[in-house]
């Protein structure tokens, strides 16, 4: 017998935390493409949360909240066309290169 709560995350669960910083002036084009990566990645296999943020304080930066299964889900999601669409559309949008952060639990 096993504690797990069903769809609950495990062990082996991947947690990203990217962060992207639109152009000035390219904030509302960048939140479109983002809004879109969310309706489509959330039906991806293997995704257990995925969700777009706008920062308060700076509406030109934009965090994702994204949860996974594994590492083999990410990396699935990431050679989707999707998120290769997406990221040729957001490139002229974007101040800096995009940053993730992998958070771990304490």
């Amino acid at each position: 017998m096993t504690d797990a709560t069903p769809g609950a995350p495990s062990s082996t669960t991947v947690r990203l935390i990217p962060v992207f910083e639109a152009k000035p002036g390219f904030e509302h084009e960048l939140a479109r493409l983002l809004n879109d990566l969310q309706a489509v990645s959330r039906r991806d296999a293997g995704c257990l949360e995925y969700r777009v943020f706008s920062d308060s304080g700076s509406p030109r930066t934009f965090v994702l909240y994204e949860e996974w299964t594994s590492i083999a889900a990410l990396d699935f999601h990431n050679e989707l066309q999707h998120v290769k669409d997406f990221f040729a559309a957001a490139e002229p949008f974007l101040a800096e290169d995009l940053k993730v952060f992998r958070p771990v639990g304490r």
